[in-house]
């Protein structure tokens, strides 16, 4: 994710205030600005005090917010340090009210840095969310050729989003609130996430082990809510299934997806396409075949329980390492598979797993889709059953949402240290150095 190079700021930011007959405050509408990216300057930002989700929009923000006409004319002034709302030392991340996310946003630091993209830890100034930014560069996406995925990737958002009301276990995907771009860069805008899997992996591996069974439920709902949408992630792994601040999980990144024209049921049977999309180490042997003879085997949602599996293992193993490591490694457990089928043998890496984790996983890996373990089989498998006869499928997504958040777990976006932080504004829609179809909010009832 990458930080919008130079943000639109300062006294030549636009924002319209619309002030509902209802009691409710006054929302931000829409920002815009014209002068080029340049490099961000300094805008005072005076402590605000009180609970953040009852700020007074007129009173309380800075003026920035609503420049006159001559300050439009104006070159940015710069900004200078300001006292942080509602924190102090030691103190953990304030969780506001849910509410709606318009920015302007209050940017503190880089939390990542990927392929394609980098993530910003932010704040929505009207409602007081944390959330992360992940932004992209155009002229990298052009260089790379890479639009295509960032457009699939928003397509997909935008399908979660009028899916919801059916699916309740789109709770365990990742949900973007909006999208916006600059001249330079686009962004999109969705809450902030504890860490990815990975880094639970590495760094805290009792904790793994007490969640893996319902984490890896969460991740199958999750896996079969998308098929459910007509969806095929294609590139389920560690890094891309996050972890949010109650503790669930959350699947993210759909750039490499499939997404078929109508939102209906992928069934397991049917093939989807044929094009080489993934991460080696999760990658379906079926997609692999088409890295030597191109179109060669067409696939279809089988694909993604594969790499639930290669997940699974990774979760599940005592040293949490990546069961293949190449594509080499792949083919030879497939080739090693062709000469046990119908035994009992037990491919080495699974006998340091127990009995029930060891068939489950063998279940998911086998080579032939056909005969892959998917959701229904999954769900009714005996990892899953608890010791009162219950499923951890159970009520799975109620459970997830009852949980306690805990905002300790967040990122740390500043500290006592915390000197100044960039604002950032999203401008009109429908500019004419725009990407179309990007520029996107979600639905609100």
């Amino acid at each position: 994710m990458l930080p919008l190079d130079h943000p639109r700021l300062g006294p030549k930011v636009t924002l319209k205030l619309i002030t509902p007959s209802s009691l409710s405050p006054p929302q931000l509408s829409s920002a815009s600005s014209d002068v080029p990216d340049i490099m961000p300057l300094p805008i005072p930002i005076p402590k605000i005090t009180g609970d953040i989700n009852t700020v007074d929009l007129n009173s309380k923000l800075p003026d920035f917010l609503c420049p006159s006409h001559m300050e439009l004319d104006d070159p940015p002034a710069p900004i200078h340090a300001f006292t942080l709302p509602g924190t102090t030392e030691g103190s953990t991340p304030r969780i506001p009210l849910l509410s709606y996310v318009n920015g302007p946003f209050r940017v503190w630091r880089q939390l990542s840095t990927g392929g394609f993209a980098r993530a910003m830890g932010a704040e929505d100034i009207a409602s007081g969310r944390l959330l992360c930014l992940k932004v992209f560069s155009k002229d990298r996406l052009k260089h790379n050729k890479t639009e295509e995925g960032l457009l699939n990737e928003l397509k997909v958002y935008k399908r979660l989003a009028s899916s919801r009301e059916y699916c309740p276990a789109t709770t365990f995907l990742m949900e973007l609130e909006m999208s916006f771009q600059t001249k330079k860069k686009i962004c999109f805008v969705m809450d902030l996430m504890t860490n990815d899997l990975l880094h639970y992996m590495e760094n805290q591996s009792a904790y793994c082990v007490q969640n893996a069974r319902r984490w890896s439920a969460q991740l199958a709902l999750g896996i079969n809510a998308l098929h459910n949408m007509g969806i095929i992630h294609r590139d389920i792994k560690a890094e891309n299934v996050l972890i949010d601040m109650r503790q669930n999980v959350r699947i993210a990144d759909f750039g490499l997806s499939y997404i078929d024209e109508e939102p209906k049921l992928l069934t397991s049977w049917q093939d989807y396409a044929s094009d080489v999309k993934g991460t080696i180490y999760c990658m379906a042997p079926e997609i692999l075949r088409n890295k030597k003879n191109p179109d060669s085997m067409r696939y279809g949602t089988p694909v993604d329980w594969w790499a639930f599996g290669c997940v699974l293992y990774e979760l599940i193993s005592p040293d949490h390492q990546e069961l293949f490591d190449s594509e080499d490694a792949i083919m030879e457990y497939v080739s090693w598979h062709s000469k046990h089928r119908g035994t009992f043998d037990l491919f080495p890496a699974f006998h340091q797993l127990d009995s029930l984790m060891a068939d489950l996983v063998v279940g998911l890996l086998n080579p032939l889709a056909i005969l892959r373990y998917g959701f229904h089989r999954v769900t009714n498998h005996r990892y899953f059953s608890n010791s009162d006869g219950t499923s951890e499928f159970h009520g799975a997504c109620s459970r997830a949402l009852q949980r306690e958040k805990q905002p300790q777990m967040l990122p740390k976006l500043w500290d006592e240290q915390t000197q100044s932080a960039e604002i950032w504004c999203a401008p009109p829609f429908g500019r004419s150095t725009h990407t179309s179809n990007v520029d996107w909010r979600k639905p609100r009832p």
